[in-house]
């Protein structure tokens, strides 16, 4: 069980990485390289074992098939979500994965599972909502379509194990996850080039740190590693992995990305573990798996380089892009004109603050969502008055930073621009203040979290 759970480990440090490492490019781009850098790795190890490429048709055309359901697809769905939720709720989501894979192996591969097992897989799904807190502010404030995108991708991976599982077993292991991953990166190469000339890079050292660290180890040499386990346990077994990943995600979130720890994430994680024991009831799986072929020693030094290496890039883009920027939300003075209905061609009133947190407002349907021009004072008192929360930046706010901001946005959260701001970023309520110097995600969701919607802050108070 070793190699299994080195496996979710390497896997759940690869969403704090990936969250990183989608601040420098766009998803196709982030996936390409990624795909790119963990092929390389592969044939490297390939040329240095002699392991020959295989040389029939209908390999290949397996190998292309694979390589859009198990890299393509879901490492493009999972950096597209990376810009939209956040990375504990990555992990946590992912979880679909062995469950996808159970409901295709049965269906597919007709394999039955026993009642333990039955009770394992939803003691598992149990264990990963009472670590995230189903319901939770984690949950609400984080876009639904962002969400889906990861179930998504762990329908697309359990298809995969099952295509490998049938038709690419009998290739060395880093033969098909080098030439999987090789055809992905060709695939991904046109998107990336479209998706880059249309948005740019942003990239820093310490992104690009994350995007190699996320490439090579977290792809090349953990996709090696996953095709000797599911040759070992075949695909739902292997797909429990997905269990692990959610503990070492949130704990990597918690740590590195400076997300809120919450004694839940400990009890869920017990649960969890408590789910595999139940998967894996009376040793069956023991004599399934042969001794890891890297030594002991090898396994705790890449443990190590993982934990200093990811730590290290996401710590540092954390303090390379300002995170923390935001001082603490003000409570202003509500202003005695917050009565008053404003007509679309009335004169602008004084405000007493600028932008404003109360007073005379637009009377009509209040801007909703993602806006592309700036909003009038009166327009965004009209937001504030309705328990919403606005978000203003600076037009010329950098692709990236704007794409994460703009993320935020929802039914009770407009982003606009605004070229008349004291700072970059400038988060409003009815009553209440957050100016930043740089978009700080975590604190701005944090505002949203305990402003929109609150009818105290609202339309109630006049």
């Amino acid at each position: 069980m070793r190699r299994l759970a080195l496996l979710g480990f390497i896997w759940g440090w690869s969403f704090v990485l990936l969250k990183v490492a989608t601040r420098a490019a766009t998803p196709t781009t982030v996936a390409g390289a990624r795909t790119l850098l963990g092929a390389v790795v592969l044939a490297a190890l390939s040329w240095w074992r002699g392991v020959r490429l295989p040389r029939d048709r209908a390999t290949w055309g397996w190998l292309a098939v694979v390589s859009v359901a198990g890299a393509a697809l879901p490492l493009g769905l999972l950096a597209w979500s990376a810009e939209r939720i956040t990375s504990t709720l990555i992990a946590v989501v992912n979880t679909s994965t062995p469950l996808a894979t159970a409901l295709l192996s049965g269906l597919v591969l007709r394999e039955r599972l026993r009642p333990s097992q039955l009770v394992g897989l939803g003691l598992g799904v149990l264990g990963v909502a009472v670590a995230v807190g189903i319901g939770g502010d984690d949950l609400d404030r984080s876009s639904l379509t962002g969400a889906a995108a990861v179930v998504g991708s762990g329908f697309s991976y359990g298809i995969a194990f099952i295509l490998m599982r049938r038709h690419l077993l009998h290739l060395p292991s880093d033969v098909a996850a080098g030439a999987q991953l090789a055809l992905a990166s060709v695939l991904l190469a046109p998107l990336a080039v479209v998706s880059t000339g249309q948005h740019g890079l942003d990239l820093t050292p310490w992104r690009v740190s994350c995007l190699v660290v996320l490439g090579v180890v977290s792809t090349g040499i953990a996709w090696s590693m996953n095709y000797r386990v599911v040759r070992e346990l075949g695909p739902t077994r292997a797909s429990l992995v997905g269990y692990l990943i959610p503990v070492v995600g949130v704990t990597g979130g918690v740590v590195v990305l400076g997300e809120p720890f919450h004694l839940r994430v400990v009890a869920g994680g017990l649960v969890i573990l408590l789910a595999v024991t139940l998967v894996n009831r009376g040793g069956a799986l023991r004599g399934l798996i042969p001794r890891p072929v890297t030594a002991p020693g090898a396994l705790v030094l890449l443990a190590v380089a993982l934990v200093v290496g990811g730590t290290g890039c996401a710590a540092g883009s954390s303090a390379g892009d300002d995170r923390g920027a935001c001082a603490a939300p003000v409570r202003e003075r509500l202003d005695a004109a917050s009565s008053l209905h404003l007509l679309p061609n009335a004169e602008e009133p004084d405000y007493l603050s600028d932008p404003p947190t109360s007073g005379a407002h637009l009377a009509g349907a209040p801007a909703t969502g993602v806006q592309t021009q700036p909003l009038s004072r009166p327009a965004q008192v009209g937001v504030l008055e309705t328990g919403a929360v606005l978000l203003q930046h600076d037009p010329d706010l950098g692709t990236t930073e704007r794409r994460e901001l703009e993320g935020l946005a929802g039914a009770q959260v407009v982003v606009a621009p605004n070229d008349d701001l004291p700072d970059q970023v400038v988060a409003t309520a009815w009553t209440w203040k957050q100016t930043c110097s740089a978009v700080d995600v975590e604190a701005l969701a944090r505002f949203v979290d305990e402003h929109a919607g609150d009818p105290s802050t609202s339309s109630s108070t006049h």
